[in-house]
């Protein structure tokens, strides 16, 4: 028990030449973990020092105080030499549950690895190597000996150094220092100017991307690997270059073997997932007095000599292309909260990779039995609040910490890892802003939002997800302010007024005296009853959503006027939303018109910029023509569909109602897991805001963006461009299936937009959507949320595909098949003219490809290996998912969120992951919609367009554009 200096090389030298073994023990060591490793370890002396004798007070083991020893003649005494299968050293592990065990690790463990260290690192005289690395931590064993052994010098940095990352720069610049051992997280911290001679080797924990990028240009830089258990390190990397991810964590050391193997112990093929296990001369003796541990962790090896063991490191790998290893985490690292699993390094580089970020970590808290959270942790410039907001933008809902705290430092353990302990605990909300509730309903929203998430107080202008609250909690609180006032809210709405001011305000009747009040008490159980497993078109009267006796009243309104100089576009910054802007804006261009779009955004401005960022895919020619057009003909306000009012000010409602001639409503909120009653709101009510601005003042013809999807419950020979979506469905039903919520509320939408033609005349154009594909025209424009962009993304990624997508014929082949998708850009052209023509009726169009050519996702893929991709075809489609999960699982973020990993799981979660019968022709009958594109002469060639081998191609190279390949 010596701090890091000089004398503590020489005590451990003394004690391996008297045979004996030694155990380290950090000075600073609680009082608990001390007594607990002197009585399992049982040492016959302590060596220490003076300052330090008094924490072995109670203890009565001999102790050896060094800096009282008289040192002498050497004295004439014979020592018997360690024998190579005896032990060198013990050292204390914490794992991950239960009491710390000692690894026992012996003298041929230690001499096999330093016997030959890496190629290019410094060694011998007039090199210097630094010991960083506490004691306690056994890359210290390779700081210490790999330098001795090798007539390096050593320069231990004393324990006042260490944790300063300028004075520790400052040590290794004066003592010319060859060779740094340190921990990602603290290298990470230092300045490497005037150390551009130092081979850096890193290791301890997983290395991010970013640390190469800075250390590895001009020098030699290692990643290394190993736990205590397979001394020190077992696989050591090629020496690292910048831009490298995942970084590799290398091959094996000389004498040691690694094996990936799955859950019966078989090797899996290159860039497969499986567990790590280690043997060879580098697996320790075991865990000291833990003999059951010891037979759970250190197992017979099977592909070595009888009698050899090998040792379960519980650490996720592959192997990469090059053939070196790569780190893909703990098969107990991903952690569970409310049913999610979350990995949290995902997480830590999305916040890391945020401007104003120097460091980031993200730990698990459970500051209340039960109440684990989120909570990342970040040193640089950037507002923690602001970093919420952008990581909701990047990540899921389920893993945006609950809070962001900023602190000086992230703090560290004396071995250079990440100390948990230290970190603050959050406060959650902002005491500056505090804004005391004032009104009965207020204190009593406050109240609940602060007994459900453990708070002392909650301000009115707090958010609810800000101040740590989630999806799950969200549903605790809407029932206990349902049960407290005696309300219907939908757990929808606190995501849609977060703040307790905000909800207040959806409950006391603050939007009473709008004309649109009695859609936002509209709800799902209000129109169709709680509780429902089924609900009828029947339910879906627009009484329930719009005044229609002041509609009614207001007979007078004019009819739409054969020429379109305003039009109103919702859904503008999505993807098929974008394509209609600059169709509109070319039109606008011709007609002296305007366009104004419906954005979400805290102002005009703002939701204006976030429009014109929506064209930024990385090429510029698309950009500048956007500018040009929407130069002047583009209006943009701050909206949002499923407010009242639409979310605008009253008077420019009215404005609105006033000077718009066309309606187009391609804005929606796209979830296939969400349930029809969470997307209600957005997509039902929603719908019947904009029916409402279409019949107020005059009859504007509505243009709706629907989906194929629609059909899902639909008899296929009933669902036809004709039938009335009321007669052929009227009645669906509610389940858990994949985008059964999503179907159902586009279905609710066409019922409404029914109601409102037969009792208003509102001239309505219908277009149920297949597939949207990638633009054929710009670079970069792709939809990052459908399911070819995340395919082909998936197969190139993983580099997997199955023989066939399909059902194979009785004899075992493929079968012919065809995939219903069309070009975006003629998926607006068409959705665009047809709907302005539409000024009277009603028109459903199925925007399909109809063309029975045999070309499906087989011949994508064919596409794409015949451009030379290596794709791995797969003739069982079992073992192929099977290959396909691990692959994907194994992907580095960002590309395992862009992949079909999500809707693989949601699928298998409902049995419905199996390969299905293909299809020939469109999904439905799209017979008129293809005489409707002729007659208009729609697309480059005045028909519905074949998918082509180009058109595939071009999502590899916008993924690439997009680095996402």
């Amino acid at each position: 028990m010596v701090p890091r200096s000089d004398d503590a090389i020489v005590a451990l030298l003394a004690v391996l030449k008297t045979g004996a073994a030694y155990l380290p023990i950090d000075p600073a060591v609680p009082v608990a973990r001390l007594e607990f490793m002197l009585a399992d370890a049982a040492p016959i002396a302590v060596a220490t020092t003076g300052e330090l004798r008094q924490r072995l007070a109670g203890s009565s083991i001999p102790v050896l105080v060094i800096d009282e020893c008289v040192v002498g003649e050497p004295a004439g005494v014979s020592l018997q030499a360690p024998r190579p299968d005896d032990i060198a050293y013990t050292i204390y592990t914490s794992g991950t549950t239960g009491a710390p065990k000692g690894v026992a690790v012996t003298h041929r463990n230690v001499t096999q690895l330093l016997e030959t260290l890496p190629v290019g690192l410094p060694v011998g005289p007039g090199q210097v190597w630094s010991q960083w690395h506490s004691m306690v931590f056994d890359v210290s064993v390779w700081e210490v000996w790999g330098a001795l052994l090798h007539g390096a010098r050593l320069m231990v940095v004393p324990e006042a150094v260490a944790g300063s990352p300028q004075r520790l720069h400052d040590l290794l610049v004066t003592e010319k220092v060859s060779v740094l051992h340190q921990t990602p997280s603290a290298i990470g911290m230092l300045d490497w100017g005037g150390a551009d001679d130092m081979a850096v080797v890193v290791a301890g924990e997983p290395c991010p991307p970013e640390v190469v990028d800075r250390w590895a240009p001009g020098r030699l830089m290692l990643n290394a690997y190993g736990p205590t258990e397979a001394t020190i390190y077992a696989a050591i990397s090629m020496p690292l270059s910048p831009e490298t991810s995942p970084v590799p964590i290398g091959s094996p050391v000389r004498g040691g073997a690694t094996f990936v193997l799955d859950g019966w112990l078989r090797p899996v093929p290159p860039g497969v997932v499986g567990e790590l296990y280690l043997a060879g001369s580098g697996v320790g003796v075991g865990y000291m007095h833990r003999s059951g541990l010891t037979g759970s962790r250190f197992v017979a090896c099977p592909f070595g000599r009888p009698g050899a063991r090998m040792y379960r490191t519980g650490d996720l790998a592959r192997y990469g292309e090059d053939g070196q290893l790569q780190y893909l985490g703990r098969t107990d690292e991903q952690v569970k909260i409310r049913g999610y699993r979350i990995e949290l390094g995902e997480i830590q580089s999305a916040l890391a990779e945020l401007d104003g970020v120097e460091h980031a970590a993200v730990i698990v808290r459970e500051d209340r039995p039960g109440d684990k959270r989120l909570v990342g942790y970040v040193t640089g410039t950037a507002d923690p609040t602001m970093l919420r907001t952008l990581l909701g933008e990047r990540l899921p809902q389920y893993m945006v910490p609950a809070a962001v705290v900023a602190v000086d430092a992230i703090p560290l353990t004396i071995n250079g890892k990440l100390d948990k302990r230290s970190l603050p605990a959050p406060a959650y909300h902002d005491a500056a802003r505090y804004r005391e509730p004032a009104s009965p309903v207020e204190r009593t929203i406050a109240d609940i939002y602060a007994h459900t998430l453990g708070l002392e107080r909650i301000g009115v202008e707090d958010s609810f997800f800000d101040v740590g609250g989630d999806s799950i909690s969200a549903m605790r609180v809407v029932a206990a302010i349902n049960t407290a006032l005696d309300v219907d809210l939908e757990v929808w709405t606190i995501f849609d007024a977060p703040s307790v001011r905000g909800l207040s305000a959806r409950l006391n009747g603050a939007v009473s005296a709008s004309p649109i009040a009695e859609s936002s008490r509209t709800s799902c159980a209000s129109v169709h009853g709680r509780g429902v497993t089924q609900v009828l078109a029947a339910d879906l009267t627009l009484d329930k959503f719009v005044d229609v006796t002041a509609l009614i009243a207001n007979r007078s309104r004019r009819h739409p006027r054969g020429d379109v100089r305003e039009i109103l576009l919702t859904g503008a910054t999505g993807f098929l939303g974008r394509h209609l802007v600059l169709h509109w804006l070319r039109e606008m261009e011709h007609a002296g018109g305007t366009l104004t779009c419906l954005v979400r955004g805290s102002s005009h401005e703002d939701a204006r910029s976030r429009l014109e960022k929506s064209f930024d895919s990385g090429d510029p020619g698309l950009m500048a023509l956007f500018r040009r057009l929407a130069a002047d003909r583009l209006k943009v306000v701050a909206g949002d569909k499923g407010e009242p009012l639409l979310g605008l000010e009253p008077q420019t409602w009215e404005h609105l109602a006033e000077s718009v001639d066309l309606v187009v409503d391609s804005a929606a909120f796209v979830n296939s897991v969400l349930p029809y009653e969470e997307l209600f709101r957005p997509n039902v009510v929603g719908t019947a805001e904009l029916i409402r601005l279409a019949l107020t003042a005059k009859l504007k013809p509505y243009t709706f963006v629907s989906t194929s999807d629609v059909g899902r419950q639909v008899d296929r020979s009933k669902f036809t461009e004709i039938a009335d979506i009321r007669e052929i469905s009227s009645s669906r039903v509610l389940d858990a299936g994949y985008a059964n919520g999503y179907a159902n509320s586009k279905w609710a939408a066409e019922v409404l937009l029914r109601e409102a033609h037969d009792m208003f005349g509102l001239p309505v154009a219908v277009f149920r959507s297949s597939m949207v594909m990638a633009d054929t025209s710009y670079a970069g424009q792709l939809n990052m949320t459908d399911t070819i962009s995340r395919m082909v993304l998936s197969i190139m990624a993983t580099g997997v595909a199955p023989e066939s997508f399909y059902q194979l014929d009785m004899h075992g082949n493929r079968q012919r098949a065809h995939f219903d998708g069309l070009p975006v850009e003629f998926v607006a052209e068409a959705i665009a003219t047809l709907g302005s023509q539409a000024t009277d009726g009603f028109e459903t169009y199925h925007v399909m490809n109809p063309h029975d050519d045999g070309v499906g996702i087989d011949q994508f893929v064919d596409w794409l290996v015949e451009a030379g991709h290596p794709i791995e075809r797969i003739g069982n489609f079992g073992i192929w998912l099977q290959r396909f999960e691990a692959g994907l699982r194994a992907l580095p973020n960002p590309q395992r969120q862009n992949s079909v990993l999500q809707m693989l799981m949601v699928l298998k979660q409902h049995g419905q992951l199996r390969a299905p019968a293909p299809t020939c022709g469109s999904y439905a009958p799209a017979d008129r919609f293809q005489a409707a594109v002729r007659r208009a002469k729609i697309g480059s060639g005045q028909d519905i367009p074949h998918i082509s081998a180009p058109i595939i191609l071009k999502y590899v190279t916008d993924l690439q554009m997009l680095g996402l390949l």
